[in-house]
């Protein structure tokens, strides 16, 4: 049994944010009726392992934005993002 099977959306998404806020990966949660949207802020390319994670648990890989931003302390970041049907 999937995991995301077995445990609230709300408990499943805190681990997903704890997990990647340890990794210093930045994270941004949008929801609609129809998806969710996860969006990622991160200095290196994100790890198979991490985008292996997200796609156990049903956030598939979106786009990579070509607009890069800086975070609060200067480091300059990609956009990564991913969308999870509800």
């Amino acid at each position: 049994m999937n995991k995301s099977n077995s445990e609230p959306t709300s408990a499943l998404l805190a681990r997903i944010l704890v997990m990647l806020a340890k990794r210093g990966h930045e994270a941004e949660l949008k929801r609609d009726q129809f998806c969710m949207d996860l969006i990622l802020g991160h200095i290196q390319p994100l790890s198979p392992d991490i985008i292996g994670v997200l796609r156990e648990n049903g956030f598939k890989y979106n786009f990579l934005d070509k607009v890069t931003y800086s975070d609060t302390i200067g480091a300059i970041r990609y956009r990564s993002h991913f969308r999870r049907p509800h």
